[in-house]
């Protein structure tokens, strides 16, 4: 499997996304998160304790069509997402 240690669960390449630059984000992965304060997809990927949203059964739920829609960098997601699965190339 692909090290995803700057993948986001999400499929989001943290590397290289405006919202941990801004501190919009601080970068899933890296994070301890403590009680709620986390993402719909950390708290999703950790309830299912899966390393992210494109390894799930329900890939891509309904919870996160819009954001897989939202920005260029959020559809890039969504292909690396599918890419784990063996349905679409990188």
């Amino acid at each position: 499997m692909r090290d995803l240690t700057y993948i986001g669960f999400c499929g989001v390449d943290c590397s290289a996304c405006p919202d941990l630059e801004n501190g919009k984000c601080p970068g899933c992965r890296l994070t301890p998160w403590k009680g709620g304060e986390s993402c719909m997809p950390v708290k999703c990927c950790g309830k299912k304790d899966i390393p992210c949203c494109g390894l799930c059964d329900t890939f891509p739920c309904p919870d996160m069509a819009e954001f897989y829609e939202e920005s260029e960098g959020h559809k890039k997601a969504r292909a690396l997402m599918l890419a784990l699965r063996g349905e679409e190339k990188v």
